[in-house]
């Protein structure tokens, strides 16, 4: 009898399992099939050239409120589909100088390559490129020919012929420092309100940046890139799960300065995905490499990821937990190797909770002996356990083909 209740529990195991698998299942094919459809939409049929009127004639109705939108158009929101499409095209060329004086070196060589060949071409964008110049009507895509295409609609490429000039690529030029500086800021410290953000990058500009420019700058920056997350009292580096609690951090050591990082530093720092390879990440890496067959971009990837769950707190044995998921640690000579690196690898990496410092800077330095060391912070939706196997530059389990940070992980 208990070996026939035995079976009956396996078999109410298995028939739960499915019973709850099933659903994620569904909804994991359902989104595959959404962002294949999306996709499809992505790259309707064009012909070019073409008129901002074509442009937005394929449109939809919300896509054509994401421009209003925008572009700050006002009074329009009530309007229906055909109606809204005249104002846009009335409005749009004459609202583009203002937005194009926020775009930096990248946007501005994307829209030039393009304007430098007639105004169509195909170029290698990620999704969320193509969908922030769709929804401010400057690029749209399409397929000409059986091919992909991207198109200035002639309106927009008449605009910026007329204001490629030096000194508007020195505008150009300025705001690329800009948002450089902010997005390096925010790399190492995690969070910064708008005023310390606004005074740190006019710091190392050497000069005072006002606001209602540097402003809408950093904002159209944030939707490009998406390396920072616009906060309510500020702006936050995009890994930042909570940005209100490296904030409290920060204000719990009201006498620790934030790490003078230069000038070139931040810049570095300031590109999409950067990551800040030091000795410690560097010794990882090899110690991986030497004792597991695994390539150097396999080997990086974990530290990378290392690296990010001290960030966001996690303590190193959940690291060496996390690596344990990924590799056959059978020993404890290699337990031993792992640990004395993770060790390392947390006391020396720039950390958001003690504003741009390492544990080893802050143990070391004379002048203050009283500065506690890193409180971590917990982040309640992240677990090195049941994420093993997903890195942030890994594609999305969901099946959505972004990487998981800009999927799932948002």
């Amino acid at each position: 009898m208990a070996r026939k209740d035995g079976k009956m529990d396996v078999q109410l195991r298995k028939k739960n399992e499915k019973t709850l698998l099933s659903p994620l299942a569904t909804a994991k094919d359902m989104r595959r099939e959404m962002e294949i459809k999306e996709e499809e939409k992505r790259w309707p049929q064009m012909e070019v050239p073409i008129t901002l009127g074509d442009c937005l004639a394929g449109l939809t109705k919300n896509d054509l409120s994401e421009i209003r939108t925008s572009l700050g158009v006002y009074g329009a929101s009530t309007l229906k589909k055909q109606e809204l499409i005249t104002v846009l095209e009335q409005q749009i060329p004459i609202m583009l100088p203002h937005l194009l004086n926020k775009i930096d070196d990248t946007r501005y060589r994307i829209i030039k390559q393009l304007a430098s060949r007639g105004g169509h071409a195909f170029l290698p964008l990620e999704s969320n490129q193509l969908d922030y110049f769709k929804h401010r009507g400057i690029i749209f895509s399409g397929m000409q020919n059986g091919k992909k295409t991207l198109a200035i609609p002639q309106e927009v490429l008449q605009c910026f012929n007329s204001m490629d000039t030096g000194s508007y690529r020195e505008t150009v030029r300025r705001n690329t420092e800009w948002v450089k500086l902010s997005q390096g800021l925010l790399f190492y410290y995690g969070h910064l309100s708008l005023d310390e953000l606004n005074s740190m990058v006019s710091y190392h500009v050497g000069m005072n940046v006002m606001m209602s420019d540097y402003l809408p700058v950093i904002e159209e920056a944030a939707w490009f890139y998406e390396e920072i997350q616009i906060e309510t009292d500020g702006f936050s580096n995009s890994r930042v799960w909570d940005g209100e609690e490296v904030k409290k951090e920060h204000l719990t050591r009201p006498d620790l300065p934030f790490y003078p990082f230069t000038k070139a530093q931040l810049i570095a720092a300031g590109e999409p995905d950067f990551v800040d390879r030091t000795r410690a990440y560097q010794a990882l890496v090899s110690f991986i490499m030497k004792n597991y067959p695994v390539d150097r971009v396999h080997a990086d990837r974990l530290v990378e990821e290392c690296v990010y769950a001290i960030q966001i707190g996690e303590a190193p044995s959940n690291l060496l937990q996390f690596l344990q998921s990924q590799l056959k640690i059978d020993s404890l000579e290699l337990i031993k190797g792992f640990m004395d690196h993770i060790v390392m690898l947390n006391n020396t990496t720039r950390q958001w909770v003690i504003k741009g410092h390492s544990p080893n800077e802050l143990s070391s330095s004379r002048n203050k002996p009283n500065i506690p060391q890193s409180t971590p912070f917990k982040a309640e939706v992240i677990d090195m356990a049941t994420r093993n196997k997903v890195g942030r530059n890994d594609p999305c389990t969901c099946g959505s083909g972004k990487k998981f940070k800009k999927c799932c992980a948002k």
